[in-house]
């Protein structure tokens, strides 16, 4: 084989990758970005027929907010400020006990925000602890990086075998 011959593989290799690299790439695609709507009460243990203040954050301004408790009991609606902030004071039921979620959502935007309460019967308060809200998600999308690395792999154990020198036999 020439020389010019083993000068010209690995480029071709080099350029087959590169091509094949735009081929698969796909566009980004960013999501603009919002504040997440945030609620939190005065009190995570309250007593059944308490009440409890519940506050929330990151709606519209001047939207109408509808509180939802998971039972299907609803809450008279606020109106968020000019921050897209609100606040209201609730009254839970006599009989309502165990672990339940308080849901805000935003009529106009439709921006959801829900806070879990432990509420303790009425006779018995002490001892109770609220329920944990999970962890965060802090994973990515590996596929794709994968995928890059496993073609840069190939690519250059093609570069490896368009390089080596060969026996001739004289």
């Amino acid at each position: 084989m020439s020389a010019i011959k083993r000068f010209h593989a690995p480029l071709i290799v080099i350029f087959g990758v590169m091509v094949a690299m735009v081929a698969f790439a796909s566009p980004s695609s960013a999501a603009p970005y919002t504040t997440q709507p945030t609620t939190s009460v005065s009190n995570q243990n309250p007593v059944a027929g308490g009440t409890v203040t519940f506050s929330g954050s990151g709606f519209l301004a001047g939207e109408t907010i509808t509180i939802t408790l998971d039972n299907g009991t609803t809450f008279p609606s606020v109106v968020a400020d000019a921050s897209g902030a609100f606040s209201t004071t609730l009254t839970l039921s006599a009989s309502l006990s165990g672990t339940h979620t308080l849901t805000a959502t935003g009529a106009t935007s439709g921006r959801t925000s829900s806070t879990t309460i432990q509420v303790a019967a009425a006779s018995a308060n002490a001892g109770v602890v609220p329920s944990s809200g999970g962890l965060a998600f802090t994973g990515a999308a590996v596929v794709g990086i994968g995928a890059l690395g496993a073609l840069l792999l190939v690519g250059g154990a093609a570069m490896v075998l368009a390089t080596r020198r060969r026996k001739v036999n004289a």
